[in-house]
């Protein structure tokens, strides 16, 4: 089977991984020029060298916000000199160049390729690629295709009134690089994930002050920030908050995530994006229109690495017959069935694909209908231990997985 991988990062390698040892040929198109997808630094942001958007949404001084331990691939391990539980965006992409060169992966990627369109063509599927040096267009059939182009790809700037009046610098948290830009400014931080609280922690080192507006329920701990509720409007100078105080600013940074982007997409794909919600994929994974089509790394709230591992052999073992999956009729059913509850308990349509407290019952649910071999107990039981500490982080506590069911916590 010849397989196409869009995209040279975490999903995409560890799919192409997977993918080879299954006696696949593939193609993995990347459109930048180096792989690990969000996890390489560049100072570039807006475009690139070769005139095309960046993608680049790594900052300087990033510390993972999981532990290492549930940051790895089945059966590879890091670097024993890498000690800390959290580490930095240097170590984590040493890890994947590390595996990448371990299993020879790296010769079945093409650099500086953008996919253009995908498209069905009877049992196959006809890919259109870029080559974004020479501007040149070039066609291929595949027999499957693989989205592995990740979820940071398309910054969500949402609207507020009077958005076009503030006449200081708006910039989304995916062009944020270091700190210099802000010394002795009036910083408004947007948003409540981990990020944005990471950055007002960096910024507030060097500006004048520092305010984080947030709706979430949870904030995790912040220091020498003002915290406050939402943004009701902004004006020229400034923002008014929903209490009814406006505050002055030089800048403000939107921390409010990702939108799902699929550009190169026909129509007669039958994937559509509805508020986040990409419709409609069979465990999250699989097109139920188009079988061979298969979306790896899509769920959120979720242990990027471990998760991509899981479904890419799930997909795999679907296409190599190692499993049947369900007739489209039976796999929309459970899609509806799904949506249904995630209604009733008032979840968001943009919140679909949020896995979060459900990580137990997803990956045990992939590994039992395809028969794929499940990750160590460990892991999920220091997974669930880590949502309880949500909002009082520590980057440095550490985690030694003891053996495969039991983990150690040193503060």
């Amino acid at each position: 089977m010849k397989i196409a991988i869009i995209g040279a990062g975490v999903c995409g390698v560890i799919s192409l991984k997977y993918a080879k040892e299954s006696g696949h040929e593939c193609d993995v198109f990347e459109q930048t020029g180096e792989l690990g997808g969000i996890w390489v630094y560049s100072d570039e942001y807006g475009m690139d060298k070769n005139g095309m958007p960046s993608y680049r949404n790594m900052y300087k001084g990033l510390v993972t916000n999981a532990p290492k331990e549930v940051m790895t691939f089945l059966d590879f391990q890091y670097r024993t000199d890498v000690k800390d539980s959290y580490i930095t965006q240097k170590q984590t992409l040493e890890y994947i160049h590390d595996f990448v060169k371990k299993f020879d992966l790296e010769r079945h990627i093409q650099y500086y390729t953008r996919v253009k369109r995908v498209e069905p063509n009877d049992d196959q599927w006809t890919v259109t690629v870029v080559d974004d040096k020479t501007k040149t267009e070039r066609q291929a059939r595949y027999d499957a295709v693989f989205v592995c182009n990740g979820q940071y790809f398309m910054p969500h700037m949402p609207e507020i009134e009077g958005q076009n009046l503030f006449r200081g610098l708006q910039m989304h948290s995916r062009d944020y690089r270091s700190t210099e830009l802000y010394e002795n400014k009036q910083v408004l931080i947007i948003g409540g994930s981990s990020s944005a609280v990471d950055i007002s922690q960096k910024i507030a080192a060097v500006a004048k002050n520092v305010y984080i507006s947030h709706w979430s329920t949870i904030l995790l701990k912040v220091v020498d920030v003002t915290v406050k509720p939402s943004v009701k409007q902004l004006y020229n100078k400034g923002a008014v908050f929903s209490d009814g105080t406006k505050e002055d600013f030089d800048i403000i940074i939107y921390c409010t995530g990702y939108k799902r982007f699929y550009p190169f997409l026909t129509k007669e794909c039958g994937i559509t994006v509805e508020d986040n919600w990409v419709r409609y994929l069979y465990k999250h994974i699989i097109n139920i229109e188009n079988p061979t089509l298969c979306f790896i790394g899509v769920p959120t709230f979720i242990p990027t690495f471990i998760i991509s591992d899981l479904q890419a052999r799930f997909a795999l073992a679907a296409l190599d017959g190692k499993f049947s999956l369900p007739s489209k009729e039976e796999m929309l059913k459970e899609i509806t069935e799904n949506v249904t509850e995630l209604r009733s308990k008032n979840v968001p349509q943009r919140h679909f694909h949020k896995i979060f407290l459900g990580f137990r019952k997803y990956t045990t649910d992939l590994c039992k209908v395809s028969g794929i071999r499940p990750f160590p107990e460990v892991i999920t039981n220091l997974y669930e231990h880590l949502l309880t500490t949500i909002g009082t982080l520590q980057t440095t506590t550490k985690y030694v997985l003891v053996d495969d069911e039991k983990f150690i916590e040193i503060k």
